[in-house]
C-alpha cells in the first residue's frame, strides 16, 4: 500500500520551486508515499493591474511568487482564504483521496486549517459538503497560528468526539446495545482529531519556534510527534531527519 500526501508551499513560492525544495524528502518516503501535485492557489497580488504594475506577467511560471492568503498585523482577517480553500477542495474531490498533508510555513498552517476542516466541514461554507474525508495525518513544517481570530476560534472550540465508522450488521446490535450507546455521555475535544508531526526549527528566525509550538499546542487529542532541528526556516534533509519522516509516514500503512 503507498499512501498519498498533498503538499503545499510556503508563501512566495509555487509548486515548481516547492518541488524542487521537498526533493530529499519524496526520495525518503520513495515506495511508501506519493506526494501529490502541488496546489497553485490565488497570486499575492490579485488583480491585473497589480500584477502588472509589479512585472509578474514578465517572469517565468516558476518565479512566480503565490501565497495562500494574504495579511497584516494592522489587517489580521485573512483575505483569500476562501478562494485558496476552493481550489483545495476542487483538488480533493477531483484528485483524491488523501491519507495526509505536508504544508512548508503559510502552506503548513494551511494544512493544519485544510486537516481541521476535513474533521469539522461545517466550520467553512466552501469546505460544506465537501466528498473528502478526514486526513490521516498532517506535517507541519514551521507552521504557525492564525491571526485571523475567526479562524482561531477554529481551534479553541469544543467539538464532539469523531467516531471511527464501523462496519457490522443489523443483527449484530441488539436493544440492549442501543440502549446502552444512548445513555453513553458524548465525548468532546478542543483542536485537532487527527494525528500529526510538527517540524520546527530552533533558529527559525521567520516563523520562531515559539509560534511552531502554539499550533502544535492545538493537537492535544493524538500526541504530536516532533522533530525539532538545530537549523532556521527550512525542511531539514540530513539522515536523521529523513528516518523520522518515514518512520512517521509508514505509521500509517
Amino acid at each position: 500500500m503507498t499512501l498519498r500526501i498533498l503538499c503545499l508551499h510556503g508563501y512566495t513560492q509555487n509548486a515548481q520551486v516547492f518541488t524542487k525544495k521537498t526533493a530529499v524528502f519524496r526520495k525518503a518516503l520513495k515506495g511508501v508515499a506519493d506526494l501529490a501535485p502541488h496546489v497553485l492557489p490565488i497570486p499575492t497580488l490579485e488583480t491585473p493591474e497589480e500584477r502588472e504594475a509589479d512585472q509578474l506577467n514578465n517572469l517565468e511560471p516558476e518565479s512566480i511568487p503565490y501565497g495562500w492568503w494574504t495579511s497584516s498585523p494592522e489587517r489580521p482577517q485573512y483575505k483569500g482564504l476562501d478562494e485558496s480553500l476552493t481550489g483545495l477542495r476542487d483538488v480533493l474531490e477531483k484528485q483524491g483521496p488523501f491519507d495526509g498533508v505536508m504544508g512548508f510555513s503559510q502552506g503548513a498552517s494551511m494544512a493544519s486549517l485544510l486537516q481541521l476542516l476535513l474533521e469539522r466541514p461545517h466550520l467553512s461554507h466552501v469546505m460544506t459538503g465537501c466528498r473528502h474525508g478526514p486526513l490521516k495525518f498532517a506535517i507541519v513544517v514551521s507552521g504557525f497560528e492564525p491571526r485571523d481570530s475567526a479562524l482561531m476560534a477554529w481551534y479553541t472550540n469544543k467539538y464532539p468526539l469523531l467516531e471511527p465508522r464501523r462496519s457490522m450488521d443489523s443483527n449484530d446490535m441488539d436493544v440492549d446495545d442501543n440502549e446502552d450507546k444512548e445513555n453513553v455521555e458524548p465525548k468532546y475535544i478542543h483542536g485537532v482529531q487527527g494525528s500529526s508531526m510538527h517540524v520546527i526549527g530552533r533558529t527559525d528566525v521567520i516563523i520562531e519556534a515559539e509560534r511552531s509550538e502554539g499550533l502544535m499546542n492545538h493537537y492535544k487529542f493524538k500526541t504530536p510527534v516532533t522533530l525539532y532541528h538545530d537549523g532556521g526556516h527550512y525542511l531539514p534533509s540530513n539522515a536523521a531527519s529523513r528516518q523520522a519522516y518515514k518512520s512517521f509516514v509508514e505509521s500509517f500503512i
